[in-house]
């Protein structure tokens, strides 16, 4: 059949494919507009802007734009599709909580991401996993309108359409968190130093667990690009998270050497 095998798997894959190049792409556009965020003007923030210097010739980069979010809670992103297009963004309250070397520890880790391209392995691994998710999907409606011939195999067909994107976002959660673990260890070498980002992280999380940011489903969708998950329901399971739990995270700071 045509909804399934070989035919199916191309099928699944070239619209998953397409799906998300769209959004690798464009990356940067939609979730800066979707978080309400504005570039920072030149002239402002001067420190900051030679951190972003001094960080970009450490880890071998293009500056990064600079923009800030109007969000409710500490936290900061990096967007764009490639190292060219580099985008750091931080929410008003961070810039306001953190002093200047948290911040700095911050935007090393955000930069992290950038210079190991995070954006685009999160785009592939999202294309496979749509695309396991779309032939799921088409499996058992070719199963369904088979004119009932095969039970078991509509029973599979069932069976694999519920499981399958409880797998794909175990996956995703898994390099989402290696990611985050990557990225911190990155963060210590491009900046210099441990405490920046530990005593960074500290304080984000600790304003994260106080007072959740309830998102819309668009806005929680970005939420592994975060460098902490501000949305709520992020610890219902660790296996689920997006983020490593704060201590494993700090204890990976402190275990490497600037």
């Amino acid at each position: 059949m045509l909804l399934g095998g070989r035919s199916g798997l191309i099928i699944a894959l070239v619209f998953a494919g397409l799906t998300n190049f769209a959004s690798y792409w464009f990356s940067h556009r939609i979730v800066l507009r979707i978080h309400g965020a504005e570039e920072i003007p030149e002239g402002e923030m001067e420190w900051l802007r030679d951190a972003v210097k001094e960080f970009s010739d450490n880890a071998g980069i293009p500056e990064p734009d600079l923009y800030r979010s109007n969000m409710r809670v500490p936290n900061a992103f990096a967007t764009g599709r490639n190292p060219e297009h580099g985008v750091v963004c931080f929410t008003e309250p961070l810039l306001k909580k953190l002093d200047r070397n948290e911040v700095k520890g911050v935007l090393a880790h955000e930069m992290a991401h950038i210079e190991n391209r995070d954006t685009l392995t999160n785009s592939v691994v999202a294309t496979l996993a749509g695309a396991v998710a779309v032939l799921a999907d088409m499996a058992f409606w070719g199963a369904m309108f088979s004119g009932g011939e095969e039970r078991g195999n509509l029973a599979s067909a069932a069976v694999m359409m519920v499981l399958t994107p409880l797998i794909a976002t175990l996956v995703r959660s898994a390099v989402s968190r290696t990611m985050e673990f990557r990225a911190d260890s990155d963060a210590v070498r491009i900046h210099g130093e441990r405490d920046g980002l530990a005593s960074g992280l500290k304080k984000i999380n600790a304003a994260s667990e106080r007072s959740r940011y309830t998102g819309s489903k668009v806005e929680e969708a970005s939420a592994s690009l975060f460098i902490d998950n501000p949305f709520t329901g992020d610890r219902l399971a660790r296996w689920f998270s997006t983020h490593p739990p704060l201590q494993d995270r700090l204890e990976n700071i402190r275990s490497t050497e600037p």
